[in-house]
């Protein structure tokens, strides 16, 4: 089940990323910055896209954060199963809707 919910969970970020936006892409892409700390954790995002050749970059339309938690939730997982730990997640989305990551530790 580990591997398909962090599939899951990507997609919940995809959607999110989707949802903001505003118009037609060729492509998207978010760079998630994840970091724990004795207490607690926080996630941080810098989001763009393109559309008619013009980069964009805005805010997530996310007023509940709840792509945080995706994200938190998604590093736990991936940290459970390989015992590996990251700093950064980028998630690239082309306009086919086609997704890649890659993690930066």
């Amino acid at each position: 089940m580990s591997a398909q919910w962090q599939i899951e969970l990507l997609n919940r970020a995809v959607g999110v990323m989707h949802t903001s936006t505003r118009r037609e892409y060729s492509s998207m892409q978010c760079v998630f910055d994840h970091e724990c700390y004795e207490g607690g954790w926080s996630v941080g995002s810098r989001y763009s896209y393109s559309a008619a050749g013009e980069d964009i970059c805005v805010y997530l339309d996310d007023p509940r954060d709840a792509v945080s938690d995706f994200v938190h939730e998604l590093h736990e997982l991936m940290r459970e199963h390989t015992g590996g730990d990251w700093k950064s997640l980028v998630v690239t989305v082309d306009g086919r809707g086609d997704a890649a990551t890659k993690i930066s530790c």
